[in-house]
């Protein structure tokens, strides 16, 4: 399999692992069974102990051609992603949840999206449901997405099957133009890892992707949610559908934080001013829900304040970078 796949590929996928060996599984044979073979597949492993370590050294492993990263902890989403994207050679990347099951003509689709459409920088597929005891199914389970008042992302799906521009593809599986991807990244200079980041380090997980796709829209992105590209989701594999009140309380935390910082970061005059003050009295309301669903987490989301302003020096600096970085757009 690996010596039919391109050296200089076309697409790169980039594949997150956090204890989902049996999903990992699932999802390499997806991709290694693509009719279209220019493509690189890049495994970051989150310091998994579910035995995914053992599975990189196997035979099975070996042949599906995938370059390895192996991290000593789990470094959250974003910074794992982020791991990937970095060494991703690939004219156009994706990062893949590893919960999504792509249909063997992927690429091949989204190739021929690509030739149709040269202005789009940001591709989506259309995501049917993947049900664990029944497999793949014919339910519509995403289409593209749009930003919500509380800077989360909605999924329409009154017309599943009309490609057309939109705000930003579905967050499982998006299709990311390498080079414009880099005009959004957050330099060295202003992450705080201090590395070049595509997703917020700082966040975790959650919301990162709002994040990414609210800056590359600024930076004249346009998405192209094109349904003949298709794929299979589980739909929260790696936290079998937890609701909200039962995260972690760091996580609880990090929700109101990230949604905050994306504030910050990206929203501008009126849409700027309703959007922050919904978002800095969300945590209030956290609060109270928990004293009935979890007492023992009521703090977790008051935390979210000191977890902001502590971050909020730097989230105003790189406003003020990727605001620059507008009027060389528009003029180029």
């Amino acid at each position: 399999m690996a010596e039919t796949i391109s050296q200089e590929p076309f697409f790169s996928a980039v594949v997150l692992n956090w204890n989902t060996l049996d999903l990992l599984k699932k999802n390499l044979a997806a991709l290694s069974s693509q009719t279209f073979r220019s493509f690189e597949i890049i495994v970051v492993d989150n310091g998994s102990s579910d035995g995914s370590r053992e599975y990189f050294e196997s035979e099975e492993f070996r042949r599906f051609g995938c370059k390895c990263v192996r991290l000593p902890e789990n470094v959250g989403f974003a910074a794992g992603m982020n791991e990937g994207l970095r060494m991703a050679s690939g004219d156009w990347l994706m990062p893949l949840n590893v919960d999504v099951f792509l249909a063997p003509d992927f690429f091949a689709e989204a190739a021929k999206a690509i030739a149709r459409q040269p202005e789009a920088t940001m591709l989506g597929p259309l995501i049917y449901r993947y049900d664990r005891e029944r497999g793949e199914s014919g339910e519509v389970l995403c289409t593209f997405v749009v930003p919500t008042r509380f800077l989360s992302l909605a999924t329409p799906l009154d017309d599943p099957f009309t490609e057309r521009f939109v705000f930003a593809p579905g967050g499982c599986a998006p299709l990311l133009k390498k080079a414009e991807l880099f005009k959004a990244a957050i330099p060295s200079e202003l992450s705080s890892s201090g590395k070049t980041e595509f997703y917020d380090e700082r966040y975790f997980a959650y919301g990162e992707d709002i994040d990414l796709y609210l800056r590359l829209n600024a930076l004249g992105g346009k998405a192209l949610y094109a349904p003949g590209i298709k794929c299979h989701h589980v739909h929260s594999g790696s936290q079998e559908g937890v609701r909200w009140f039962e995260k972690s309380p760091a996580t609880i935390t990090r929700l109101g934080a990230n949604a905050l910082d994306t504030c910050i970061k990206n929203l501008r005059g009126f849409c700027f001013c309703k959007t922050f003050v919904l978002l800095f009295l969300a945590p209030l309301g956290r609060a109270l829900c928990l004293l009935f669903k979890a007492p023992s987490k009521f703090f977790a989301p008051l935390k979210t304040y000191a977890l902001f302003f502590k971050r909020l020096s730097l989230s105003k600096k790189m406003r003020a970078y990727f605001e620059s970085l507008k009027p060389q757009t528009k003029q180029s």
